[in-house]
């Protein structure tokens, strides 16, 4: 489900009502606030899942079904159908903050169908549902699904997520310029504002002032797209993280 369905993980009590009716008592086991992601768990009997899709393969002008509850419970369990309107998209959140590589569809979403399945013509759950754009119809926004696949199997595996850690503060490069007047010459990345001490990027030798513009071979286009690829990492995993150091591009291999 969504982050802020959980109230980014500040709530009391959640309830997971069930088709036939019967309510029951979830557990949260994680939340991240920025990519509006939650994991909950219920204990039930014969409770069926849904099949899982891949959202990297997805196409422009594909069939897509949103389900959830719209303006609440007195339509619950609506179902809408459109198309794939657009991939990678990106939506503002507040002080600067981005959402980003969202699924765009015009299946009219609703507050409510927050958390919901984004299905595809085959019934397989290729995103979930998280916002729509206030001022314009058809404008309808899913996390993809292989976003949250990794966290997922963790849990399953291990029972438990244990999230690797960079050690950075960082900005979006474009906002740092906003904010500061500097040109930093790059077109995206995140500028790397602080280092924590005995961190990651402290054994690696990555410094503030250094702009990462990737990790892993994907591009790290800003804050969001660079959390969320570390979620893709376990402890012990080794990759590379593309930096701007002094207008040069450098390349620093580390080890989670």
């Amino acid at each position: 489900t969504n982050s802020h369905v959980v109230g980014d993980g500040n709530v009391e009590e959640v309830m997971v009502l069930l088709h036939d009716g019967t309510r029951l008592p979830a557990e949260v086991l994680w939340n991240e606030k920025t990519l509006d992601l939650a994991i909950i768990k219920v204990e039930g009997n014969n409770l069926r899942a849904a099949e899982l899709g891949d959202s990297d393969n997805l196409k422009v002008g594909e069939i897509a079904v949103a389900i959830g509850n719209p303006l609440g419970l007195n339509f619950e369990r609506t179902l809408t159908q459109g198309v794939i309107s657009g991939l990678n998209r990106s939506i503002p959140l507040e002080q600067g903050e981005t959402i980003e590589d969202l699924i765009q569809t015009d299946a009219s979403i609703n507050p409510g169908n927050s958390g919901g399945p984004l299905l595809n013509a085959r019934g397989q759950v290729i995103g979930i549902n998280t916002a729509k754009i206030q001022t314009g119809e058809g404008l309808g926004f899913a996390i993809p699904i292989n976003t949250s696949k990794p966290i997922v199997e963790q849990f399953i595996e291990t029972g438990k997520f244990e999230k690797v850690q960079l050690g950075i503060r960082g900005v979006n490069a474009d906002v740092f310029e906003g904010l500061t007047g500097t040109a930093l010459n790059v077109d995206y990345g995140v500028y790397v504002v602080e280092i924590e001490a005995n961190s990651v990027a402290e054994r690696y030798d990555i410094r503030a002032g250094d702009i990462i513009v990737g990790i892993g071979g994907v591009k790290a286009e800003g804050m969001g797209n660079l959390i969320r690829e570390l979620y893709k990492f376990k402890p012990g995993d080794k990759t590379t993280i593309d930096i701007m150091r002094n207008q040069r591009e450098m390349q620093i291999e580390i080890e989670f």
